[in-house]
């Protein structure tokens, strides 16, 4: 199984983290700065780029407000192979911890979930720091030097 899986504490409440892992704004401020969505919420399909072919499409599967998102790739991400991304969010003292699960493909190499796991820390780090200061360090496709969203080796 490639399981990536990351556990932190953010110092808002769910009520303020929920919207940076389900809305474009949310999502462009800590994630990739160049989201697009049909909707929000369960069935919404959100577009999101990086460099190069590195594209995830991403539909909704599970949306329970404040507390759970479940993605499902659709197409454009093929680093990843057959991709579930999920996030929970729990209610702990002032803040949230938040429990995220990305299953890769079982065709994936332990090359790859490894890096996808870094880059996860990376860009969890970077909602933590959007919710909690409110600026976050998202992927710029206009910056050469930009953390990419994937590693391209199977």
């Amino acid at each position: 199984m490639n399981l990536v899986r990351h556990v932190l504490d953010i110092q808002t409440p769910p009520e303020s983290v929920f919207p940076a892992i389900t809305s474009v704004d949310g999502l462009s401020s800590w994630w990739t700065t160049d989201v697009g969505a049909d909707g929000v919420g369960l069935g919404s399909l959100f577009r999101f780029a990086f460099r190069g072919p590195f594209a995830p499409e991403l539909r909704i599967t599970e949306f329970e407000p404040p507390a759970l998102v479940t993605w499902e790739g659709v197409r454009g991400h093929d680093a990843w192979g057959a991709t579930t991304i999920r996030f929970r969010l729990d209610q702990v003292d002032a803040g949230t911890r938040v429990h995220f699960w990305h299953r890769m493909g079982p065709e994936r190499s332990e090359e790859a979930v490894a890096s996808a796991n870094f880059t996860w820390g990376y860009y969890l780090d970077s909602l933590r720091l959007v919710c909690e200061t409110g600026h976050g360090k998202p992927f710029r496709p206009d910056d050469a030097g930009a953390r990419v969203g994937a590693s391209t080796s199977a």
